[in-house]
C-alpha cells in the first residue's frame, strides 16, 4: 500500500552552469524488497544543486568547477531530520593531474534506525571536509591519495580515512594496483544493545575506538584478447574497544550530555566476557549484555581464468580463498593483521562457470 517516487526539475548537460531541483519520497509501507533491496524507507528528501564548470580550458587548467549541494529530509510523521549544506571544487589541469576538494555542515541530525526500534535519536552538528587528488593516469606509473575528517560538535564522534592508490602498468597486457585504506571512527553514543528494566526499554550505547586498515590489491594480465588472468585480494582488519557504557535518558536533548545517563562504577561490573547490571543499585543484578568488543581479520582473494574459445563463448575458472577470524584487542593493527591471517586453515572455493552463445 506504500508509495515511492522522485520529482526533479532543472538544467543539465551544456556548457556553463546547471541546476536541479526536487523531493524524492519512499512511504512506511513501501516494500520493495520481493524485486530488489529497500535499505530504508518512512523518508521525504528535498535537495537542491547548483554547479559551474567551464567549457575550455584557463590558464593551467583544463577544466574547472565548482559547486553547491543542499538537503533536506524529513519522515512521515513530520519530523524534519536532517539539515545538510556542501559547497565543492573541482580541476583538472593540463597535465591530466586532478584534485577536488569539499566541505559540508550537517546542522541538524536526528535518525530514526540509530536505537533499532526505539525513539528517534539526535546526533550533534557535524563538519566534514575532504580532499582527492589523482595524477595523470595515462603514464604507466600513477595513483591517488583521498583524505577525509570529519568532526562532530561536542566530540560526538569523528571520522578520518586515509585511502590511495598506486597504480603501474609495466606492460601492455599487465597491470598491477595497490590500495590502501585506513579508517579511525570514535564515537560516544554507539548503539550496544537494548534490555527490559522495570517494565521499560533500556537502550544501552557506548563509547567506541574503532579502527579499521585494509588493501586492494590487484593483478590483470592479459595472454591474448581471448585469454585473461585476474588476480584480487584484500586483507582487512576492524578493531572496536568499548568503554562508558550509558544508557538513552533524552533521545532528542539539545545537548549531547543531557542525552544519557552513564552507569556508575557501583552500577556496572565487568563478569567474564559479559556486564552486569544493577541499575537500582539494590545489591541484585536487573540485566546484563555480553562484551561488545571485537578485532576481526579477513583475508578474501579471487583467482580467475578468462577463456573465449569461440567468440560470444566463455569459460570461467575461479579459485576463491577466504580466512576469518579474531585476535587480541590489544593487538596492534599491523600485527593483527599479520598473526591473524598467518596459520589460518583457509576456506577454498573452485567453480567452473561456462557460457555457449547460440547463433539462430
Amino acid at each position: 500500500t506504500g508509495t515511492g517516487g522522485l520529482f526533479r526539475i532543472g538544467k543539465v548537460g551544456g556548457t556553463n552552469w546547471n541546476y536541479n531541483g526536487g523531493v524524492k519520497w519512499i512511504s512506511p509501507e513501501l516494500e520493495l524488497n520481493d524485486v530488489g533491496f529497500l535499505r530504508s524507507a518512512d523518508q521525504i528528501f528535498q535537495f537542491a544543486n547548483l554547479r559551474y564548470q567551464t567549457a575550455k580550458p584557463v590558464g593551467v587548467f583544463r577544466r574547472i568547477g565548482g559547486g553547491l549541494r543542499q538537503f533536506s529530509s524529513f519522515d512521515f510523521e513530520g519530523n524534519h531530520n536532517r539539515n545538510q549544506f556542501e559547497i565543492n571544487a573541482n580541476a583538472n589541469f593540463i597535465n591530466n593531474w586532478s584534485v577536488r576538494i569539499g566541505a559540508t555542515h550537517k546542522p541538524k541530525i536526528f535518525l530514526n534506525t540509530t536505537l533499532q526500534g526505539g525513539p528517534r535519536w539526535r546526533f550533534s552538528e557535524e563538519n566534514f571536509g575532504y580532499v582527492y587528488i589523482e595524477s595523470d593516469d595515462r603514464k604507466n606509473l600513477s595513483g591517488s591519495i583521498n583524505i577525509v575528517n570529519s568532526q562532530a560538535a561536542e566530540n560526538n564522534f569523528s571520522f578520518f580515512k586515509l585511502s590511495g592508490e598506486i597504480r603501474y602498468q609495466p606492460l601492455d597486457a599487465l597491470n598491477l594496483s595497490f590500495a590502501p585504506e585506513f579508517e579511525s571512527r570514535p564515537n560516544k553514543t554507539q548503539y550496544v544493545t537494548q534490555e527490559d528494566y522495570s517494565g521499560t526499554k533500556r537502550y544501552i550505547l557506548g563509547t567506541i575506538d574503532n579502527q579499521t586498515l585494509s588493501a586492494a590489491i590487484r593483478i590483470n594480465y592479459t595472454l591474448n584478447p581471448n585469454l585473461t588472468i585476474q588476480y584480487y585480494a584484500q586483507p582487512f582488519i576492524s578493531r572496536g574497544r568499548y568503554s562508558e557504557f550509558k544508557y538513552v535518558t533524552n533521545a532528542t536533548a539539545s545537548r549531547l550530555d543531557d542525552r544519557f545517563q552513564l552507569y556508575s562504577s557501583d552500577q556496572i561490573k565487568r563478569r567474564d566476557e559479559d556486564y552486569s547490571i544493577d541499575d537500582n543499585l539494590d545489591g541484585i543484578e536487573d540485566y546484563r549484555f555480553g562484551n561488545p568488543d571485537f578485532s576481526v581479520v579477513q583475508f578474501n582473494s579471487n583467482l580467475v581464468l578468462r577463456w573465449e574459445y569461440i567468440p560470444g563463448s566463455e569459460v570461467f575458472l575461479v579459485w576463491s580463498q577466504g580466512v576469518r577470524t579474531s585476535v587480541g584487542i590489544d593487538q596492534d593493527l599491523t600485527d593483527g593483521l599479520g598473526s591473524g591471517i598467518l596459520g589460518q586453515q583457509p576456506q577454498n572455493i573452485f567453480l567452473i562457470k561456462a557460457t555457449y552463445r547460440f547463433v539462430l
